[in-house]
């Protein structure tokens, strides 16, 4: 296995995470001899092996609690708990979604100083990508989060690319 010299620490622990994920889940394709297609690298929309990658590798590098307590998901959680304590027992759903979008508004207007996924992605040295999916499957967990970031086809293709220019073979 190899890793260019080019690669940060987080690059290096990223694609690390992602191809052990590959070595668990893709073990029969890999020991086809079948080549992973270029193009499938990194994708969102292309490929269950590369979302289960992902998937795994955002899972083994960030726990929980280290993405849902730097973004304010427990203050968050408890002011939705209040609001829906005081909404009338029978108002309608879009009188409530109203004022769950109000809340989110105050939340991010009140919460705007709160540390930036940049910021956790540095604090847990890995790319910030990462903390952008691990964000998705914690709501596809569940969690009502704050805010959700958009997901994009390639996202580690382009962060990547300075780590895959010239392998050099690990130590």
């Amino acid at each position: 296995m190899g890793i260019n010299s080019n690669c940060t620490n987080a690059q290096r622990v990223s694609a690390m995470a992602h191809e052990l994920g590959h070595a668990l889940f893709d073990r029969k394709h890999a020991s086809s001899g079948q080549a992973f297609q270029d193009t499938y690298f990194y994708s969102l929309d292309n490929s269950k092996a590369e979302r289960r990658a992902n998937t795994f590798a955002a899972e083994l590098l960030l726990a929980d609690d280290a993405v849902l307590e730097p973004i304010g998901y427990y203050e968050y959680a408890a002011d939705q708990k209040q609001l829906e304590a005081n909404l009338p027992s029978r108002c309608s759903s879009a009188y409530r979604a109203i004022k769950y979008q109000e809340l989110l508004q105050e939340f991010q207007y009140a919460h705007s100083g709160l540390v930036t996924l940049d910021e956790i992605a540095r604090m847990n040295s890995i790319e910030k990508h990462f903390v952008d999916f691990k964000l998705n499957i914690l709501a596809d967990k569940g969690y009502q989060l704050p805010f959700l970031p958009e997901l994009h086809n390639d996202f580690l293709k382009d962060s990547m690319k300075n780590c895959n220019e010239g392998e050099v073979t690990m130590d």
